[in-house]
């Protein structure tokens, strides 16, 4: 029998994961995939479906997917493949049951799909942020009706495929986000800067009304939603605009020298990161 060829499908909160996901992968020696969205084979060419009604079937995988069934990137190794999509939030249950489904009908027992030699990873990757990393676990564990609980870090198996979540948190606390493992390098390059930095902030920090977003409509301004002001995020924001002046947190994550080959390799929660690939 031939052996069925894995394909992992990792849905992540926003672009800032992706990137910490993909530096970890290429540690690990996956590849970035720049195929065109058209020339992805069967039973992949159903990317094409998607983008047929938006006109942009010859774009790259990019990482600004207009549509979270679309990957904002592919990665793969003689392992497998792996693609990469942008939920935008944490809270997209019908997001992520909507993305389950678009990949595992593309195999089963009829005579179209039963001799495509795949099967699917399903991995979903959290911020804890005050709510604990058990409690994310028991939601992704009710809301696929799984028989056992899962494990941080652990792939269970999944009807015919596998499935797993990561929550990110504190080193050695049951909350926290993934800025809390980026500084936690980060200030180990520069001392001081994280000093500096949390000073900058506290000294200058605005009235939240100023921290939600300001709209003109008909002529008026106005203030709307809740406050974008993340304190963990503006940090690792300030960081890495001392090297990339203008630059997003996603492409901070993905290039700044403030996160090394050395640390990927010996941080606790990159390496069950890690192994949730193999």
């Amino acid at each position: 029998m031939v052996q069925k060829k894995r394909v992992s499908i990792v849905a992540c909160e926003g672009q800032h994961d992706i990137a910490f996901i993909t530096r970890i992968l290429h540690v690990e020696g996956y590849k970035t995939n720049r195929n065109k969205i058209s020339s992805f084979p069967n039973p992949f060419d159903f990317f094409k479906k998607i983008t047929a009604s938006m006109i942009i079937a010859d774009r790259k995988l990019g990482y600004q997917s207009p549509n979270f069934l679309l990957p904002s990137l592919a990665l793969e190794n003689d392992a497998g493949i792996i693609f990469l999509h942008n939920l935008n939030g944490g809270g997209r249950g019908n997001e992520r049951k909507k993305l389950v489904t678009s990949y595992s009908e593309l195999v089963g027992d009829d005579d179209f799909t039963k001799d495509l030699n795949y099967y699917f990873r399903f991995l979903f990757f959290f911020d804890a942020d005050e709510g604990r990393v058990s409690q994310r676990l028991v939601n992704i564990t009710d809301e696929f009706n799984l028989s056992s609980q899962l494990e941080n870090g652990v792939v269970a198996p999944f009807l015919s495929h596998e499935i797993g979540c990561y929550v990110y948190h504190e080193n050695g606390s049951d909350t926290g986000v993934l800025e809390d493992i980026l500084l936690g390098y980060f200030s180990k390059k520069e001392p001081n800067l994280l000093h500096n930095v949390s000073s900058f902030l506290s000294d200058n920090e605005l009235d939240i009304e100023r921290t939600k977003e300001l709209h003109i409509i008909d002529g008026t301004e106005s203030r709307n939603g809740n406050s974008k002001s993340y304190l963990k995020k503006s940090k690792v924001n300030l960081f890495g605009q001392l090297q990339f002046s203008g630059m997003s947190n996603s492409v901070i994550i993905s290039k700044s020298d403030f996160l090394r080959k050395s640390d990927i390799e010996i941080c606790p929660q990159c390496i069950l990161i890690k192994d949730m690939f193999n």
